[in-house]
């Protein structure tokens, strides 16, 4: 029996933009906070075995392709069932990813499990600290399977859009995390108080992500018949993993892309010259909470959409999310790249700034363009065609590879910066160009749309930012110049920038409180 009880409403545009707006506050928060305890646990515990959770997490990262992108796809077809009003059908496709992660869990947490010592023996642990690392990734190893679970009915709560809840979830553990931190820290250097916390939030965040899951989608309340579940098992899973699969491809690729010119740096350079690359590097990758706060709720919105064919209303907010996204960053890249030299004079000291400060400038440049790669990434993801990233990839790698080995040996940090300038472009550009030729969407609407006003706005800041690029503290001039742009800025945004239907969008969002029928009104219209 199919119904369309409590199925929730997933493409509104105005609970899409307040999820987006609490990733970003809940994100930023927790990066806050994040900063502070590093430097308290690397001067409570020491280098090593801060260094072991370090360790543990990469580890559990690498294990992470026996995911196999299910997590992804339990939040696409779910979606996709809901949108068609489809409750118990969404409840098996939820039912199968987490039955099938859970036993991918099982096999990789058993093999984490028996090359713990090995594994251990080639880190040079301690010969004081080696049972309690092994002790440590064994502990990680037995929580892997309910890990793998938990982000199959993640999927589920990111198709019914309770981002409230699933951030709920993050700080809770969060909170939590620190206090064990916190605790192993009063306790004089307790390390063992610390994994055993980590370990227990972990089942407790199965439990609570199952129990969320149950409420989002009631139907998971009840176990599918076990006859009809087995009998459509394999079928179910094979189409999960046809599109997982590439989504996996994706995620194992990219971080190869990301971090090649960080090796290259290191091999020709020596290992001495990477801070100066990689800590800007760094900080400007923080500005991808942007992006990922609005990816993360447009997933599965751009999924269940897509499955009613409302291409109008996908092209909507794809158009709105990047001027928006491009409206938060432009002042952000303005004023790091202004003040990038006294930034890291600052903070560093003059020498690193200045050999840091070039190539965190042309980094820039290429993280302006960059960061709205995502967006167009979930849209491709949304609409079945994973497969597209996967290939993009694969053939970016051995062209990255030769760019960057070229650029680096020539021109060192720089190098490395102007390669992954150039790639991010490339890279963003193909991706508009591939949205445009298998979607609806028009690529000449939407890029003059959406970049019009704001590539204008743009290039009149870089030129400031040009003008004003050896700014200091003790600069008035620059000071004065930096304030009066932003100001301007601000005024520029809601007169020039937006439009009237996102200046109503915002009012709606912000004011809150109307209707449902007023919110689907103004959802139409905008």
């Amino acid at each position: 029996m199919n119904t369309t009880d409590n199925v929730p409403n997933v493409v509104r545009g105005k609970h899409l933009a307040r999820n987006s707006l609490l990733n970003l506050t809940v994100g930023g928060v927790l990066l806050l906070v994040s900063l502070v305890f590093v430097r308290l646990m690397i001067r409570t515990f020491g280098m090593e075995l801060y260094g072991v959770l370090g360790i543990t997490w990469i580890t559990l990262a690498h294990l992470g392709w026996l995911d196999l992108g299910f997590s992804r796809a339990s939040a696409k077809f779910v979606a996709q069932e809901l949108a068609r009003g489809q409750a118990e059908q969404a409840a098996v496709w939820a039912w199968t990813a987490a039955y099938t992660q859970t036993f991918l869990g099982l096999c990789g947490g058993a093999l984490l499990w028996i090359f713990t010592p090995i594994l251990v023996d080639l880190l040079h642990i301690h010969a004081g600290n080696r049972e309690l690392v092994i002790l440590t990734l064994r502990l990680f190893a037995f929580s892997f399977p309910l890990d793998l679970a938990a982000r199959s009915m993640t999927g589920v709560l990111q198709a019914t859009q309770r981002f409230g809840w699933i951030n709920a979830f993050n700080v809770f553990g969060a909170l939590w995390t620190y206090a064990f931190y916190a605790i192993g820290i009063f306790l004089k250097s307790n390390f063992l108080v610390v994994v055993y916390g980590l370990f227990a939030l972990r089942i407790i965040n199965v439990l609570a992500v199952c129990w969320a899951s149950t409420r989002a989608l009631p139907a998971l309340k009840s176990f599918p018949h076990r006859g009809a579940f087995s009998k459509n098992y394999r079928a179910n899973a094979w189409e999960m993993f046809r599109f997982g699969s590439w989504v996996s491809v994706s995620s194992a690729i990219g971080p190869l892309i990301l971090y090649f010119d960080r090796w290259m740096v290191s091999a020709l350079r020596g290992v001495a010259s990477l801070p100066f690359y990689g800590v800007p590097f760094s900080l400007l990758s923080r500005l991808g909470i942007f992006p990922s706060s609005m990816t993360t709720p447009l997933f599965p919105a751009f999924s269940a959409m897509s499955m009613k064919n409302e291409w109008g209303k996908i092209e909507d907010y794809f158009i709105r999310c990047h001027r928006f996204l491009l409206v938060a960053l432009l002042p952000i890249l303005f004023i790091l790249f202004v003040w990038a030299g006294e930034l890291f004079r600052l903070w560093i000291g003059e020498g690193f700034a200045m050999q840091a400060t070039t190539p965190f400038r042309v980094l820039i440049l290429g993280f302006g363009i960059g960061l709205m790669a995502p967006i167009s990434g979930a849209l491709l993801e949304g609409i079945g065609r994973p497969d597209l990233l996967a290939k993009v990839y694969l053939v970016e790698l051995p062209v990255n590879v030769l760019l960057v080995w070229l650029l680096v040996r020539q021109f060192g940090m720089t190098g490395a910066a102007i390669s992954y300038a150039l790639r991010t472009v490339l890279e963003t550009f193909t991706f508009w160009i591939l949205l445009s030729k298998i979607s609806p969407i028009s690529l000449t609407r939407w890029l003059g749309i959406a970049f019009s006003r704001t590539g204008l706005v743009g290039l009149c800041l870089g030129l400031s930012a040009w003008a004003l690029n050896d700014a200091q503290v003790d600069n008035p001039i620059a000071i004065t110049g930096t304030l009066i742009i932003l100001v301007g800025y601000g005024v520029v945004v809601p007169m020039f920038l937006l439009n009237s239907r996102d200046r109503t969008f915002l009012m709606g969002l912000f004011k809150g409180g109307f209707s449902q029928e007023e919110a689907d009104r103004r959802d139409r219209r905008v």
